[in-house]
């Protein structure tokens, strides 16, 4: 159950990594990333782009199942 577990995450992460990959560089991407910007430069708060979460929650999903599954050792 394990393993089987490890590898859906190792599955949904290598998704949501491709995933935001593909908003990157689509229009809706590229605007994303330039109204961040310019949020950050009017209220100086910390804005993220909607890719730059895929990305994130997608390295996490892809380590914790590199770890499920031994491919990695603590």
């Amino acid at each position: 159950m394990r393993k089987l577990v490890s590898l859906a995450a190792l599955g949904a992460g290598i998704w949501l990594i491709y995933m935001g990959h593909e908003r990157q560089e689509s229009l809706a991407g590229r605007a994303d990333s330039t109204l961040a910007r310019l949020g950050d430069r009017m209220d100086g708060d910390g804005h993220f782009p909607t890719h730059v979460k895929y990305y994130g929650a997608g390295f996490i999903l892809v380590a914790a199942g590199a770890l499920g599954l031994g491919l990695v050792r603590k």
